[in-house]
C-alpha cells in the first residue's frame, strides 16, 4: 500500500495480490520483510530520522494499517 500511496484496499488489490504470492518460511520472516520495506521507504522520504537498523528495532514504529488494527479499521 505504501508503494502506491493509498490505504484503499480496492485500489491496492493488484499490489496486494502480488505480495500474497510471496513465500516466507514463517510469519516473523514476513513481518521483518515488510517492516524493513516500510523503514526503507520512510527513511528515503525523510519521515523517519535514523537508520534501517534503528527503525527495525523500534517497537513503536509500524504502518498505519497495523497501528489501526488491520485493514478496514
Amino acid at each position: 500500500m505504501s508503494e502506491i500511496g493509498t490505504d484503499d484496499e480496492i485500489a491496492a488489490m493488484d499490489c496486494i495480490s502480488r505480495e500474497l504470492q510471496r513465500g516466507f518460511p514463517d510469519d516473523c520472516a514476513a513481518k521483518r520483510h515488510y517492516k524493513r520495506a516500510l523503514c526503507e521507504a520512510t527513511i528515503s522520504r525523510q519521515t523517519f530520522a535514523g537508520t534501517i537498523e534503528s527503525c527495525m528495532e523500534d517497537e513503536d514504529f509500524m504502518g498505519s494499517t497495523v497501528r489501526n488494527g488491520g485493514v478496514g479499521n
